[in-house]
């Protein structure tokens, strides 16, 4: 059973939601073989601070970067 675990920011609507679920079960249709009853996708939000990226919580590193680099001026 293709299992497919969508880890995202919160805020898709359930219309978003409903159009990724059809997208990506007729790839795996089409492209994978899969049969449509057995594909299962799971959304997953993250919200700020339930993540880390390069040793900073809850923001990309980039932007860390620049605020250090503002602050540093």
């Amino acid at each position: 059973m293709p299992t497919i675990i969508i880890y995202w920011s919160p805020g898709r609507t359930n219309e978003q939601k409903k159009a990724v679920i059809e997208n990506i079960t007729e790839t795996l249709v089409q492209d994978g073989g899969a049969r449509r009853e057995d594909v299962l996708v799971i959304f997953q939000n993250i919200e700020a601070g339930d993540f880390g990226r390069a040793g900073v919580v809850g923001a990309p590193a980039r932007v860390k970067a620049e605020n250090a680099s503002e602050t540093a001026e």
